[in-house]
């Protein structure tokens, strides 16, 4: 194993990858010498991102997964062990939602770009946003760390778990996004958990990301008016956002050699910005459309 490939051998699952920080992780995972399986809600021929580079389009693949029910969870966990014989390393990076103006009031266009299920009337719609806001970011990554260490554990070795959390779920609280933060918090501390009951077979760490510069992010985050961010940006301290491939090296460190004590932790990945900073600038497009 070279030093530029400190994961060759191992296979690993990294959920959401049909765009923005999921890829980033996957194409990290794949240089670091992994094979790498992605997965999406929606059937793909590959994954994003690795035509041009055959040794990458043989080491992944791109399956779909419906996420919400375990019983595909299942089924997709089983898919992998029987065409790859193990499972070193899962990412949970799927998730995510948008900001409301109003936690008890989600507006129709807020729940449709969620992808959140339709409501019958404004509370049915306002509870359901809500339900699955915390079904995909704390439930379902709960569902899918339980079914691979079932794998892990019959291994020989030490699996790694990644779960991507976020800045929302800080103590201090997350207004605009109270489901979602109330999820990425739950996140954090099922990742502590998760790493004191599943040592010594598996590793449970934790990303907590600020913002991250995606398409979506570049298309209902940031201000028209303020296209590469330059305004939105003057209180984090490195006046960016994060790039994708940025997660996917931190993911790359915590699955390695180099990490093999880390164990239970969440590491933020936010340029040094203080919670909540960011709330009202990232509603602003929102309340723009609306």
């Amino acid at each position: 194993m070279g030093d530029g490939t400190p994961l060759e051998g191992k296979v690993a699952i990294v959920t959401g990858t049909s765009r923005g920080v999921g890829i980033g992780i996957a194409h990290e995972l794949l240089r670091a010498g992994a094979t790498v399986v992605g997965c999406s809600r929606g059937a793909l021929d590959a994954m994003p991102g690795v035509s041009d580079n055959p040794d990458w389009a043989r080491r992944s693949s791109q399956r779909a997964c419906d996420q919400g029910d375990y019983r595909a969870i299942d089924e997709f966990v089983s898919g992998v062990v029987a065409d790859y014989g193990r499972i070193d390393i899962l990412v949970n990076n799927a998730g995510g939602t948008v900001p409301t103006p109003h936690v008890e009031d989600v507006p129709e266009l807020v729940q449709r770009i969620q992808g959140a299920p339709q409501g019958a009337d404004d509370l049915e719609r306002t509870m359901l946003f809500h339900a699955f806001a915390i079904q995909m970011n704390l439930i379902s990554p709960l569902w899918f760390a339980i079914r691979v260490f079932r794998q892990m554990r019959t291994q020989d070795g030490v699996g790694s778990i990644v779960n991507i959390s976020s800045g929302a779920g800080h103590p201090a609280g997350s207004p605009t996004l109270v489901s979602y933060g109330a999820a990425k918090s739950g996140l954090n501390h099922m990742t502590r958990s998760l790493a004191q009951e599943w040592g010594p077979k598996a590793r449970v760490n934790c990303l907590a990301l600020g913002p991250t510069m995606t398409d979506n992010f570049k298309s209902f985050v940031l201000p028209k008016d303020d296209p590469d961010g330059a305004r939105y940006f003057a209180d984090v301290p490195l006046h960016r956002a994060g790039e994708p491939a940025e997660v996917g090296r931190a993911t790359v460190f915590l699955c390695s050699g180099a990490a093999d004590f880390i164990n239970g932790t969440t590491i933020e990945i936010d340029g040094g910005m203080l919670p909540g900073v960011l709330y009202e600038a990232g509603l602003k497009t929102i309340t723009d459309l609306l």
